[in-house]
């Protein structure tokens, strides 16, 4: 049933999450990387010529890749919270505070997002490199948090059970 409710593990539940979702975006600008410097450089010929796709549909392809992975990650969330018998009460709030952030778009600016960006122009001059580094940077610490919630979730199951 619903067991006790853990703030530490759902915070970092979320922020892994977030990390995770910060990462896809940045390996899906990687991924576009000579449409997204075309677009920075208002070169609407470059980027006619690149793709046959509309820029509407093109941004509201990055979104959906978005909202797919924030699926998937709140699924993971579940399954690993739901396979320690750790309560759904802590899924539907990292949930929450994942949509409830994710839709504010506050990961996407601010002061790391401006010193990743910096450091990663280092080792590239366009959007599709840079981003790259970043997109790994950012995944791989949001998966090594991942890890840390599910090891924390084995270790408050093996405490639950003795």
């Amino acid at each position: 049933m619903i067991k006790k409710f853990n703030l530490k593990l759902i915070l970092l539940e979320c922020f892994a999450l977030i990390f995770i979702i910060s990462g896809l975006k940045r390996l899906y600008v990687a991924y576009n990387g000579r449409l997204f410097d075309a677009l920075m450089n208002d070169d609407w010929e470059k980027f006619k010529s690149l793709t046959d796709v509309r820029i509407g549909q093109f941004f509201a392809d990055q979104a959906y890749w978005t909202l797919a992975s924030l699926i998937i990650g709140i699924l993971a969330v579940g399954l690993v919270n739901w396979k320690y018998k750790f309560g759904i009460i802590n899924s539907i709030v990292v949930l929450i505070l994942t949509f409830g952030i994710s839709a504010t778009g506050i990961y996407s600016s601010g002061i790391i997002n401006r010193y990743l960006n910096y450091f990663c122009g280092f080792f590239a001059k366009g959007y599709g490199m840079a981003f790259l580094i970043g997109g790994l940077i950012i995944l791989l610490t949001g998966i090594t948090m991942m890890w840390k919630t599910i090891t924390m979730n084995k270790k408050h199951s093996t405490q639950q059970r003795l």
